[in-house]
């Protein structure tokens, strides 16, 4: 979770005074925000209200807004659709997040933060005072060394955000990588859903958008490996054109994918790529293996995407269901496509009560890599949910 200043210190301590119980969710895609504010309920949470607003004020694929256009927009949705309170939580998608992983020795917290800074500066080649930078640790200090995922993103882009976000009636104080905000969504269901606690806290996470594609493995309740794999992922109706040259002088005609075309190889190549990082990861963790992958995101409507990677990775795959965490399906009638802002809209409310959800026993793993799996006793449980990336550097203002 990444906090930035909103340069208006007057104004967020009044807000600290009467926040309401669950901020309002703003989910930039490529195409359009997605509104959406939760309350809380027992096996679901209650939708309070919920907009789609066409266009962005960053790079993407809708039409391009300037940032007072797109704010009285959202102002117009906030006051005609019944939201309640003033505070918003923005989510950004990950092709705008420069993330690796880093192994730093154990340190303390204001230690490792200077390290961070530091380190990211130079690995991904950024002007600190122009980036915002955040780490999380990846489970527990081995050999005296730790691993820490490292996230940048240009300030500007955060401030487009937030102009977009502050209106006389709102007021921006938080912004997180789109997948960590799915995560949470997916965690909190599974968490409630699956018979055996442990497929909630062992399991593999692909969120699919349009260009990145992020692969993230919760071992233990933990956050422990992250990786971007930037791509064409986008559904088939919605991939670039194909640039032919046709046999008629100069010209050059351009035409679609057909609806057949493209998918083995995309999914293919998603699927080999997630396998190799889940070797990658097996060898440093005693034989550790996702109980389940699942595929979630505004790009994921494809099922050949699951079977493709259940066939490739061994490990059974399916399409995450958001819409079962939410009362009134009606708000959210694209059904992946809301999961990063059902998980920011739910980050303050408190975690739904069991509903277990009766399903076919999945197959079990070759014993050659189940009999090894082990449970690290230093890995630090934060059950439910993954726990918030750790902000530094200037701010302008408090970071919430």
């Amino acid at each position: 979770m990444l906090g930035f200043g909103t340069g208006k210190p007057g104004r967020s301590g009044w807000l600290a005074k009467s926040r309401p119980s669950a901020p309002i969710a703003a989910d930039f895609g490529r195409s359009s925000v997605r509104l959406l504010q939760l309350s809380p309920g027992s096996v679901e949470y209650r939708c309070a209200a919920a907009a789609e607003i066409p266009g962005t004020v960053l790079e993407g694929s809708g039409p391009r807004l300037d940032a007072p256009v797109m704010a009285q927009r959202i102002q117009d949705a906030v006051r005609g659709l019944g939201f309640a309170g003033q505070r918003i939580a923005a989510t950004l998608p990950a092709e705008l997040f420069q993330s690796d992983i880093a192994r730093l020795p154990a340190m303390s917290d204001r230690e490792l933060a200077d390290s961070v800074r530091y380190e990211a500066i130079d690995r991904f080649g950024i002007d600190g005072q122009n980036s915002v930078i955040g780490h999380l640790r990846l489970g527990g200090t081995v050999g005296g060394s730790n691993d820490v995922l490292m996230l940048a993103i240009a300030r500007s882009t955060v401030e487009a955000a937030a102009s977009a976000l502050s209106t006389s009636d709102t007021l921006a104080f938080r912004v997180e990588h789109a997948a960590l905000s799915a995560l949470r969504a997916v965690s909190r269901q599974r968490a409630s859903e699956c018979a055996d606690a442990a497929d909630a806290r062992d399991y593999a996470l692909i969120h699919l958008e349009d260009r990145v594609a992020t692969l993230v493995l919760l071992r233990e309740g933990n956050v422990s490996f992250l990786r971007g794999i930037r791509g064409d992922w986008a559904p088939i109706g919605m991939t670039a054109s194909r640039r032919t040259r046709t046999t008629m002088g100069d010209a050059i005609s351009l035409r679609g994918e057909p609806a057949d075309a493209g998918t083995a190889w995309r999914w293919c190549s998603l699927a080999e790529e997630s396998l190799r990082c889940l070797r990658h990861f097996e060898r440093g963790a005693a034989g550790w293996w996702p109980r389940e992958i699942v595929v979630t995101g505004p790009a994921a409507v494809d099922p050949e995407c699951a079977a493709t990677v259940e066939s490739v990775c061994g490990t059974p795959t399916s399409l995450a269901v958001p819409i079962r965490m939410v009362a009134s399906p009606e708000a959210c009638v694209h059904g992946n496509g809301w999961i990063a802002a059902i998980g920011a809209a739910c980050a303050e409310l408190p975690a739904l009560a069991r509903n277990v959800r009766v399903a076919e026993p999945a197959p079990a793993r070759p014993a050659a890599r189940t009999g090894i799996r082990t449970a690290s006793g230093s890995t630090i449980s934060i059950v439910p949910e993954p726990k918030p990336i750790t902000v530094h550097g200037p701010t302008k203002g408090a970071a919430a």
